[in-house]
């Protein structure tokens, strides 16, 4: 999938994981405040493809999509409400994932 391009997350999706468990991730008590800034709602786990959520932040509003890939790295996907991708951020480890969102969505 390339920028420009309208998102098919149960194609992109290289590898089963559990999405619930990146949730929890997202959402622990320690990033709390950083992903309530982002106005982050919406949340939608796809069986074992994908994590997706909407975003209202400063410099972005529309979809982010997490996958995991074959190399334990995240896939994201910046996309408008539509499913057009916007941006996409390759090879991001779990602890890189809200410092790289919050750079896109809220903080230059």
């Amino acid at each position: 999938m390339k920028v420009g391009e309208k998102i098919d997350a149960y194609k992109v999706g290289q590898r089963s994981f559990d999405p619930k468990e990146t949730f929890a991730f997202v959402t622990h008590a320690g990033h709390r405040a950083i992903v309530w800034s982002w106005g982050a709602h919406a949340y939608v786990t796809h069986e074992d493809k994908f994590l997706r959520f909407k975003v209202q932040g400063r410099l972005f509003k529309g979809h982010v999509y997490i996958i995991l890939g074959w190399d334990d790295t995240f896939t994201l996907y910046f996309t408008s409400s539509h499913g057009n991708i916007k941006r996409i951020e390759e090879g991001i480890y779990i602890d890189m994932l809200i410092d790289t969102i919050d750079g896109i969505v809220e903080t230059p």
